[in-house]
């Protein structure tokens, strides 16, 4: 188990590490309404909904941003907005955080991919969350807009400890990522042994070489499924058991770290053959798991960049994501003083375990 002491030595090396995030920005639009000044449409007979607030703010990708400015890292974003409203919210809100856009590409060929999240207070007082409305863009990237974002990559790595990679988009190469910059990566990933560089991806995990994972359990099935032929149904029923399974499959494929989420039974992994696992801190009261996957990669990939060693990292990941998870209604982030907070409730609720 980690000591305070070194816990304190990483956290103070934070705030000299340079991370870079790379993939699927999304801006997280919150529209708040009243029922109560609900006006009739004459034009559609229809209820007219009004909006009383209005809040936008970095997701996805920009949620691991969030949280390396929590952490007090020097960050920056990798990947396109499009040329409209939703792009100029989401690049503000990104610099407002500390965030260097230098390498956010502005492009009219592509939308700014939108979580648009609407909530009605009803006339009893009650709060509702209503259907969230998805803007993705629904074709493939332009050739030249992947070309120049292979370019980024290649730059950052010389000027970023680390690239912590977000991919989020079901449809290849609709997203940001693409077959040519996952090769990209996997390449760069195994020439420089000194850079992080570390994948989280619903979808594609199986597609990268040389490169640290970070995945939640059923992508981590999913992944180690492809790469051997199983069916993902046939990993042990015990989460610990299957997650060590799987852990070795992907660790014997990119002989990088591996980081496998357990949801509230916490983080398990794969470094140099060997397996480790930390239990969940145990959570009193209502969650809100939005975004969490999000801070764990922060935590992880920043602790990694800073000098930790893998199970380390996964130890303070475990804590970030226990601690964003208690802020509802919002992609949560966790600061170095809720970090080391949280460390000594977290020893002693394994004190009380074992």
């Amino acid at each position: 188990m980690m000591e305070t002491r070194r816990l304190d030595q990483i956290l103070e090396n934070f705030s000299q590490t340079r991370v870079s995030v790379l993939g699927d920005f999304f801006l997280d639009l919150y529209i708040k309404m009243d029922r109560s000044l609900s006006e009739f449409s004459i034009e559609t007979h229809k209820e007219a909904f009004q909006a009383v607030d209005l809040r936008g703010q970095p997701g996805a990708a920009g949620v691991v941003n969030n949280n390396l400015s929590a952490l007090g890292a020097q960050h920056a974003a990798i990947g396109y907005i499009g040329y409209d409203g939703n792009g100029y919210t989401l690049r503000n809100a990104l610099a407002e955080r500390g965030a260097d856009t230098t390498h956010l590409i502005e492009t009219m060929d592509r939308f700014t991919p939108t979580y648009t999240k609407p909530m009605m207070k009803e006339l009893d007082g009650e709060h509702v969350e209503l259907n969230r409305i998805d803007i993705v863009n629904r074709s493939p990237n332009p050739d030249s807009l992947n070309a120049t974002l292979v370019d980024l990559v290649q730059q950052a790595t010389h000027s970023y400890k680390g690239i912590l990679v977000v991919e989020q988009i079901k449809q290849d190469g609709f997203g940001v990522m693409s077959p040519a910059l996952r090769q990209t990566l996997s390449e760069l990933a195994g020439k420089n042994l000194d850079s992080i560089i570390m994948v989280d991806s619903r979808h594609f995990g199986a597609a990268y070489q040389n490169v640290s994972l970070k995945m939640n359990i059923h992508e981590a099935t999913n992944a180690a499924a492809e790469l051997t032929g199983r069916n993902p149904e046939n990993f042990a029923a015990d989460l610990i058991v299957a997650a060590e399974d799987c852990s070795r499959i992907l660790w014997e494929v990119q002989r990088r770290p591996v980081f496998i989420t357990l949801g509230d039974q916490g983080v398990c992994g794969m470094d140099n053959d060997q397996f480790f696992h930390f239990p969940g801190y145990q959570v009193k009261g209502p969650i809100d798991i939005v975004g969490a996957g999000d801070s764990v990669l922060a935590g992880i990939g920043l602790s990694m960049c800073a000098g930790a060693a893998s199970w380390e990292a996964a130890y303070i990941g475990n804590l970030v994501g226990s601690i964003t998870v208690q802020q509802l209604g919002t992609t949560g982030i966790a600061t170095q003083a809720d970090v080391l907070r949280r460390h000594h409730e977290y020893q002693q609720q394994l004190k009380g375990i074992i």
